[in-house]
């Protein structure tokens, strides 16, 4: 009877020991869970945090980035702005840097022309050797006119066909002979006209100085060369 009773307070008391260390089970357990929820929990806010931290550093970069472009956009329309001020001043001191070298070449060329000129001008002394060739001239084609009148021949009222055909042709050399001479006559005097009027010399149609040259080898000459070329184009 006494082993009976004993066996059974032995087996309460494994059942009581283990219902104990069951219980202890359970609290580990949902201890263990707990400090498993807080961990997580823990986690997630520390990746929230992280996460919320990346954002905020991209939205300070992005903005960053942004007044970055900004400023070198206004840098490179200051340095822009800058460069076409630079070429415009460039551009203007060249435009004066021309007008300065075509001024010079016109004050050369007037100067030039203003030498030549001078230089091409008729002294008084020159101008009355001239007039005294020209007076020579006009008395040696005047007798030459006078000489060729008297050596007409005069019509003659007979005389075969042969003998009238010879008679015409001579007068027709003779009137053209004299028309010739009359108009360098006509040239000659109008020459000495204009230097009793002191204007010998000038071209009579640019009033610039004729050359000397051309003055000496043709006396009566009314134009430069230039203004000769020109008006005998225009007859042609």
């Amino acid at each position: 009877m006494k082993t009976g009773k004993t066996i059974k307070s032995k087996i309460k008391e494994v059942k009581k020991t283990e219902k104990k260390a069951v219980s202890a089970l359970k609290t580990k357990a949902a201890a263990v869970k707990k400090a498993e929820k807080k961990a997580v929990t823990a986690v997630k806010k520390t990746a929230k945090t992280a996460a919320s931290a990346l954002k905020t550093k991209a939205v300070a970069v992005k903005k960053a980035e942004k007044k970055a472009v900004t400023a070198v956009k206004k840098t490179a329309k200051t340095a822009a702005s800058a460069a076409k001020k630079t070429v415009k001043k460039v551009k203007n001191k060249v435009v004066k840097i021309e007008k300065a070298v075509t001024d010079l070449k016109k004050q050369s060329a007037a100067k030039a022309k203003e030498q030549g000129s001078a230089s091409d001008r008729l002294t008084p002394q020159e101008i009355k050797e001239i007039e005294k060739h020209l007076l020579e001239m006009r008395e040696e084609v005047q007798k030459r006119i006078r000489t060729k009148k008297e050596h007409e021949m005069p019509e003659t009222e007979v005389g075969d066909e042969a003998d009238v055909a010879s008679q015409s042709l001579d007068k027709e050399v003779l009137f053209e002979l004299n028309g010739n001479a009359q108009a360098l006559l006509d040239q000659i005097e109008s020459a000495l006209r204009r230097i009793s009027k002191g204007i010998y010399g000038t071209c009579e149609y640019c009033r610039c100085q004729i050359p000397k040259k051309r003055i000496l080898a043709l006396p009566f000459a009314r134009y430069c060369i230039r203004c000769q070329t020109s008006n005998e184009g225009i007859k042609r």
